[in-house]
């Protein structure tokens, strides 16, 4: 089933609408549980990286 350019593109536009149409504005407690949630994740992603580190450093494997 092959579709057309033309079509293709017509139904993204339309998809897009209806997104637009469901979707709304945070408000500020989920803006705020947001970026509490990410900031958790990037401190955890350090850390592990971290420990990554400190553990080759001390080993001396892969330097």
């Amino acid at each position: 089933m092959k579709f057309n350019v033309v079509e293709r593109v017509t139904n993204f536009i339309a998809d897009a609408k209806r997104i637009f149409t469901v979707s709304r504005k945070p408000t500020m407690e989920e803006y705020k549980r947001m970026v509490i949630v990410v900031a958790i994740g990037i401190i955890a992603i350090g850390i592990i990286a971290y420990i990554i580190y400190l553990f080759f450093a001390l080993t001396g494997i892969g330097f």
